[in-house]
């Protein structure tokens, strides 16, 4: 028995020292080989469910779209004509906007084209004896052996981030401007971004480095989860903005704060928000600072469309270098449902998930062109990110999820009626 504790605990500190090794240096080649014999994993058990499709009669059918209204009677032809299947159309087309609410539907989790041995995933999945079998021995994978690996890293990612902030904080008044802190700064935050990583089974996908943002320069990216910094911060190091929380999270903004100068606010409070601007103008103005990572959508979407981009970070001047985050949903469920999971409820679902795959795509950079406002330039950039990502470009803005902004939701739902009335109006001239 002793020998077999020695045996787990000896297999388990190796694990530990191998994954802090691979931070300090950027490696994750062992991770690269366990998501290829998962794949491969996939297609050998054949566990290949598909979901159920919507019927042919409501497939095409999207917000503002109406197919199959008739527009053209007069009131005369209608009066005569009628017949109780007219309606049919009608009741099709507002049954079709339901299922394809393009709004509401960005804030759930998307349904998978096979299912991945968790319950969590969404799909319609018939469970037969094959399929409890596996679902029982991915539950004791997970549970029982990736989550007792993965926490003792998660723990080491805090303790390292809690230290060298503490250090860089001292030095920092020893040597306020020291280019070797600021550098060995940079490097301490990449590491503990990459421990991060590594407590999920991160595998990230990177395309394009030579468009890194660089220093004095703002980046921005589609926002899927609080993980996308950890995404980007492994490779490259960040000033971050972002709304201020409290709990577990808030710990952790303020940890990053004691040596590094980050921005967080309440979105509420206008003084806050006129602070932030200030900040960010006074930020870019050094080529010293490190870039901006800024979400512009203010929320996190699912990661199949992208939410309009506020303007205030377009404001500014300074070069924008776009990013593309796009996630593999077949080895995890990446999305953060902030009205109803806690952080460390999603923290435990991610540590619990097989890993987490993404590929990041480095755009090229640009800057406000002549004759052009802000709004362009951010609807601009956002479309160069869908067009690069695969997502789709929505107009709304990402608040509409927010308790408080039913005013907003209103005014969707109103133009939206206005738009499906306009099919119904008949033609009075006969």
């Amino acid at each position: 028995m002793w020998f077999l504790l020695w045996i787990c605990g000896s297999l388990w500190l190796t694990m530990l020292v191998y994954n802090v090794i691979s931070a300090l240096f950027g490696i994750c080649r062992i991770r690269k080989v366990y998501v290829e014999l998962l794949q491969s994993f996939y297609r050998l058990v054949g566990a290949r469910k598909k979901r159920k499709k919507l019927s042919e009669s409501t497939k095409g059918v999207h917000i503002g779209v109406y197919s199959g209204i008739p527009r053209t009677r007069s009131f005369r032809t209608l009066k005569h004509e009628f017949h109780l299947e007219d309606a049919c159309d009608f009741v099709s087309s507002g049954v079709g906007i339901i299922i394809d609410d393009e709004v509401t539907k960005c804030f759930t989790t998307e349904e998978v084209e096979e299912w991945n041995f968790m319950t969590r995933t969404q799909m319609q999945l018939e469970y037969g004896l094959q399929s409890e079998i596996l679902l029982w021995i991915s539950v004791f994978f997970r549970f029982a052996i990736f989550f007792f690996i993965r926490l003792p890293i998660g723990i080491t990612s805090l303790l390292w981030l809690v230290v060298t902030m503490v250090v860089f904080s001292v030095l920092g008044f020893f040597f306020p401007r020291a280019q070797w802190k600021r550098n060995a700064e940079r490097y301490c935050s990449k590491v503990c971004c990459r421990l991060i990583a590594t407590t999920f089974t991160a595998v990230i996908n990177i395309r394009n480095r030579q468009n890194k943002a660089k220093c004095g320069s703002v980046c921005v990216a589609n926002h899927t989860t609080p993980i996308d910094i950890v995404m980007l911060a492994g490779d490259n190091c960040f000033t971050l903005v972002g709304q201020k929380h409290g709990g577990f999270t808030g710990m952790i903004q303020k940890a990053c704060s004691l040596a590094q100068h980050h921005m967080w606010f309440e979105r509420k409070v206008a003084e806050d928000r006129k602070m932030v601007a200030e900040r960010l103008k006074e930020h870019v103005s050094d080529p010293t600072n490190n870039p901006i990572l800024i979400f512009p959508e203010g929320t996190c979407i699912n990661n199949t469309g992208v939410f309009m981009f506020k303007k205030g970070c377009f404001e500014l001047g300074a070069t924008i270098y776009p990013v593309v985050i796009k996630y593999h949903r077949q080895f995890a469920d990446p999305f953060w449902n902030s009205q109803h999971q806690n952080m460390l409820t999603y923290i435990f679902m991610l540590m619990t998930s097989w890993a987490i795959v993404c590929d990041v795509e480095y755009l090229e950079p640009t800057r406000l062109q002549d004759n052009e406002t802000a709004i362009e330039f951010a609807e601009r950039v956002k479309a160069d990110i869908c067009r690069h990502g695969g997502l789709v470009d929505l107009p709304w803005d990402g608040m509409i999820k927010r308790p408080g902004n039913e005013s907003y939701l209103r005014k969707i739902i109103e133009e939206e009626r206005k738009a499906y009335s306009a099919g119904l109006e008949i033609d009075h001239s006969d």
